[in-house]
């Protein structure tokens, strides 16, 4: 028996050994040719192979192919879309007795692929068959059974070029491990990757070869590591060689998004954890994420969202519910916004019109809470949509310090400026359930409407050519001293001081009402009387003017004693002046009044109009036992009867100061008479 099996065992070396010798003699390279040839007919792309086609001296059977080069589309940035340092083929021995091939393993060593669109979106793996292409014979026995146990990739290149957009994506690969044990079984990778530069890592199982040939059923579980964030993928996709079907739980974490910003190539504030949750299908053109719960630190997101490919611009659309939604959080440190406050409130930042117009959707959000750093909104509903260019948010319903918010706005980015319209009225706000002044303010209910309209390709641009108005109505209430802290500026500080000498012997001040009406005209907001305050001591009453271009005031407030109180009026600031800017207001106190300086009312309107209505102020004779009412009505008040011309800005700013002159001059004669 021994000898038997020792005489076999030898004849089986000698046939090993005789297939080597023929392979290894057998010359390939006379190969070469046709298979140049048949890529050729088949993309219509040249093929180069520099080097030979050989075997390698192996007892494995591996052939050997190096320097091979493939053409690029002719419109293409460089003359190869795929260059390849060394290729090599390892098939099993004894599979090839039985007429099946298995191979072992395949190697791309140094391989070069240039992955690119022309500014049509064409890309350049679109190949087309040559109109040279012979007809194959037609093979009549079967075809052999392909099993590839092992593909492994090292130092790959892959560089996307977007030819609409010209922005470019590397992606370097150091190792690429493909295994697995037949075409029926499934197959692990491992990905060794830098995209941009950020290190990649992909770990995880496909499935087999048979169910991606097949176009059915294809699973997949895997892991992806990037930049401290960890992404995971586990379902099946029905039609893989079709990417359709896709039923895919996806599951994405990281500790903060700041360390995204290098792999996105952008700045990201240190904000997390950032956990995403959902699952991934799609239907005709369209891709979805069902089920998806998104948790930002304290803010939180769930809902479908889905992006319908087919049209023109990709739409998106979505609907949301949140727990909470902390603005404050999302937005940065409140005191370090603080210490870097811009010079100017309104951004000359440009809008960026062409996203506007490159993309369409409709948001629906429905958000118990949504906190900001002085308030907290209640049950918001919004709907927001964007449609070539359109942007709207209608309608806009939120409960807000124990008021209703309602309101819309709509920013028309669809020409060369922008539109923006927006109206917004907000009823019975409770001002105690502010953070900054609870405590220091009950009742005071307080009532908002806000209409307005502008255009430009900017904040700035748009309140330069603003027109519309802003009414704020206050009911009573009690104020305390402290009040004037809670208003985070020392100029309010200073202005509430020197307007209320009763500051330092009483607590508390007892408000009757109070009233800021503004009508705005391209860009300059204006009010004659329609500032009022009306405690049970004094009223005060407001006129003047802000340049929204400049951003500059010029607000004259004059303290009024009521009759009774036995209080000498020398007690009083006989005019107080707000200027500075929206940003850095400051008020100064003016004693003599703006008429006794001689100011001219040319000289006025040299310095641009701001002082002309304030002046009129000085009008002792102007006393008004209900200034809310008139604030309120301060349009009404100067309507006639018979209609007349509308009068420039200019000219009413004179006709005011004419008035307060007359006044003042009658108010004197009266002292001596």
């Amino acid at each position: 028996m021994n000898m038997a099996i020792k005489i076999v065992a030898g004849l089986v070396a000698v046939a090993l050994v005789t297939v080597v010798v023929i392979i290894n003699t057998t010359d390939i390279n006379q190969y070469k040719g046709q298979i140049i040839d048949l890529v050729e007919d088949t993309t219509g792309r040249n093929l180069q192979i520099g080097g030979d086609l050989k075997f390698a001296l192996s007892l494995v059977p591996t052939v050997v192919v190096e320097d091979v080069k493939f053409s690029n589309a002719s419109w293409g940035s460089k003359p190869e879309m795929m260059s390849l340092k060394k290729f090599e083929l390892r098939v099993a021995f004894l599979p090839l007795i039985t007429g099946n091939i298995q191979v072992n393993k395949i190697i791309l060593i140094d391989p070069e692929f240039l992955l690119e669109t022309n500014k049509k979106g064409t890309g350049n793996w679109e190949f087309f068959a040559h109109k040279k292409q012979k007809k194959t014979a037609e093979y009549k026995g079967s075809a052999p059974s392909v099993v590839v146990n092992e593909i492994h990739i090292e130092n790959a290149t892959i560089t996307y070029i977007d030819g609409v957009s010209g922005q470019q994506t590397n992606l370097l690969i150091a190792q690429i491990t493909a295994e697995s044990d037949g075409v029926n079984d499934p197959l692990s990778l491992i990905i060794e990757a830098a995209y941009n530069e950020r290190p990649i890592s992909v770990t995880g199982h496909l499935g087999s070869l048979n169910q991606f040939t097949s176009n059915n059923n294809y699973p997949l579980d895997l892991v992806i590591e990037m930049s401290d964030a960890k992404l995971a993928l586990n379902g099946q996709i029905n039609k893989p060689m079709d990417a359709k079907g896709l039923n895919i739980a996806m599951k994405f974490d990281v500790d903060s998004l700041a360390k995204l910003s290098t792999l996105l190539g952008s700045d990201l504030p240190d904000f997390g954890p950032i956990n995403i949750a959902g699952t991934i299908t799609d239907e005709k053109d369209s891709y979805s994420i069902k089920s998806l719960v998104l948790i930002a630190g304290n803010s939180d997101l769930s809902g479908d969202v889905t992006a319908n490919m087919a049209t023109k611009h990709p739409t998106i659309t979505a609907t949301l519910n949140a727990n909470l939604i902390d603005l404050a959080e999302l937005t940065g440190d409140e005191k370090e916004q603080k210490a870097t406050k811009n010079t100017r409130l309104f951004s000359s930042a440009p809008i960026p019109l062409h996203a506007l117009k490159s993309i369409n959707g409709k948001l629906s959000l429905n958000a118990k809470k949504i906190k900001t750093s002085s308030m907290m909104l209640a049950e918001t509903q919004a709907t927001v949509s964007l449609e070539e260019g359109v942007l709207a948010i209608k309608p806009l319903n939120s409960l807000m310090a124990g008021g209703k918010l309602a309101g819309s706005i709509d920013l028309n980015a669809s020409g060369k400026s922008a539109v923006l319209s927006t109206t917004i009225s907000l009823t019975g706000l409770d001002p105690n359930q502010l953070n900054d002044l609870n405590g220091k303010l009950t009742g005071a209910k307080t009532d908002v409407n806000f209409n307005v309209r502008g255009s430009g390709n900017s904040v700035s641009q748009i309140m330069t050519n603003l027109n519309g108005k802003l009414l704020i109505q206050v009911d009573k209430g009690v104020i305390t001293d402290s009040i004037t802290g809670a208003l985070g500026a020392d100029a309010f500080t200073e202005l509430v001081s020197m307007l209320n000498p009763f500051s330092q012997s009483s607590d508390k001040i007892q408000l009757q009402c109070a009233v800021v009406n503004f009508d705005i005209k391209n860009g300059i907001a204006t009010t004659n009387k329609g500032i009022a305050i009306s405690t049970n001591q004094m009223n005060i009453i407001g006129s003047g003017v802000i340049n929204l271009e400049t951003e500059g005031l010029d607000i004259a407030i004059k303290p009024e004693p009521k009759e009774g109180l036995g209080i000498n009026a020398a007690k009083f600031s006989s005019f107080v002046r707000v200027g500075g800017t929206l940003a850095y207001p400051q008020p100064t106190a003016d004693l003599t009044g703006a008429l006794s300086t001689g100011l001219s009312v040319s000289t006025a309107f040299a310095t641009g109009g701001l002082s002309l209505l304030a002046e009129g102020l000085f009008d002792r004779a102007t006393a008004d036992a209900d200034p809310c009412a008139t604030a309120w009505q301060q349009n009404s008040t100067t309507t006639q009867t018979t209609k007349q011309p509308e009068k420039s800005t200019a000219t009413k700013a004179v006709d005011s100061v004419k008035d307060a002159g007359e006044a003042v001059s009658n108010t004197i004669k009266g002292l001596f008479n």
